[in-house]
Formats: structure tokens, sequence, C-alpha cells
């Protein structure tokens, strides 16, 4: 069963009083609890609830923008090294080392930090980057072609990964879309903000994919 359906469970449900129990189902909600509490505790879980259980993650809203921020603050650390480890190359190496220092600098980030009143704090491009994911990601575009389980099945019950969605399980926005979601100028968004808002969802859908299948590992 998808997992969007299981978690579903969680959901409150409408009492009926017309017909009879008819039986005590092979999967209940407490078995959906107990799979998830299995999940470890992290970004993917967090998305997972975002994604298929809405009510639930209302709860833990801004841990998960927080655990984006960390992911975000992380990879920016990772590429400032690079771009430091590349000066230090062209200053020992000098015209050798410039197809190094282009490569790094082409993959820069925006600035990360900003100082309001001396005090450091995340600068707001990436506030809205964080937030357009996680209304991307959370969004009723599940792909047509694999229902949103990021995998396809041939006749012979051979799983691969859906072209359609290139495994993401949602339907991509367009460039402009996304821009539009961040509340950024089409110009803007392209020269310093496409690559930080594709790295940062595909990160993020990464960790949404492996929380499903630790969920789905939990259940059976």
């Amino acid at each position: 069963m998808h997992t969007g359906k299981i978690i579903a469970m969680l959901n409150p449900k409408n009492c009926r009083f017309d017909i009879g129990s008819g039986g005590i189902p092979s999967l209940v909600s407490t078995d959906v609890a107990a799979a998830l509490g299995m999940v470890p505790d992290g970004l993917g879980r967090e998305i997972l609830c975002r994604v298929w259980w809405p009510d639930g993650a209302k709860l833990t809203a801004h841990q998960l923008r927080e655990l984006v921020d960390a992911k975000m603050r992380g990879e920016w650390a990772r590429r400032e090294s690079s771009m430091l480890d590349a000066l230090l190359a062209v200053a020992q190496r000098g015209n050798r080392a410039q197809r190094t220092y282009s490569e790094a600098h082409a993959a820069r980030w925006p600035r990360m930090v900003v100082r309001e009143h001396e005090v450091p704090q995340l600068a707001p491009g990436y506030a809205k980057v964080r937030d357009a994911i996680i209304t991307e990601l959370a969004s009723a575009g599940l792909c047509q072609a694999c229902h949103g389980r990021g995998q396809v099945a041939n006749d012979m019950r051979v799983s691969r990964t859906c072209k359609e969605c290139s495994g993401e399980g949602h339907m991509r926005l367009s460039e402009r879309s996304r821009a539009d979601l961040c509340g950024f100028s089409w110009k803007t968004y392209r020269e310093g903000w496409a690559g930080v808002y594709d790295w940062v969802f595909q990160a993020c859908t990464d960790e949404l994919h492996r929380a499903e299948r630790l969920f789905q590992r939990a259940l059976s």
C-alpha cells in the first residue's frame, strides 16, 4: 500500500453506527504510529509527516524549518571551504589552479549570514527558499505516472525509477513558478538562487524517500 494511504490512517475518522465492526483489520492506526516512531528522528521523518500527515506535522513545523536551515548551512559551509581551498591553490600554483578556482567560484551560494543590529541572522533569501521547498514538497502535485511512489513496475514486477518525475514522486514546478513561490524576480532567482533551490530540494527529496523506505520496512 502507498505510504500516503497508510499514514492517512492516523487522521481522525468519522464514527459510523450503521455497520458492524467487520472483524479486526490487518493494519490499524497504532501499527502505523509505531512504525512512524521507528523512523529515526530527523529531516526525513519531518518531511514524511509534512507531506503525508500535515495535521501531525503542525506540531513540529518549527523543527522542520530548523532542520532544512541546518542542511543549507552545512552545504553553504562546504562550498565556502572549497572556495578557500581554491584560493590557496591559486596562490601556490598560479594559473594551473585557475580551473579549480573557476569551478569553486561558480558553485558558491549567496551570502548566508547578515548582521542586523550586530546580531548574525540567516539571510532572508534562504528562508524564502526553505519555505518554498517545503510548500512544493507538500503540494498535491503528485506525479501521475507513479502516483507519488517515485518508482514504476513493468509487467514482470521489476521496479525502476520513474522517468516522468526522476524518482521524486512529485512533478517539479517550472523554474519561473519556483521563482514566484520564493517571491523572487525571475532574474534574481535565475542568477542567484536557482542552484540553491535545486540542491536543497533534491537533498530533501532524498531524505523523504529514505524515510519512506524505513517506514515501510518497519511495517513489514
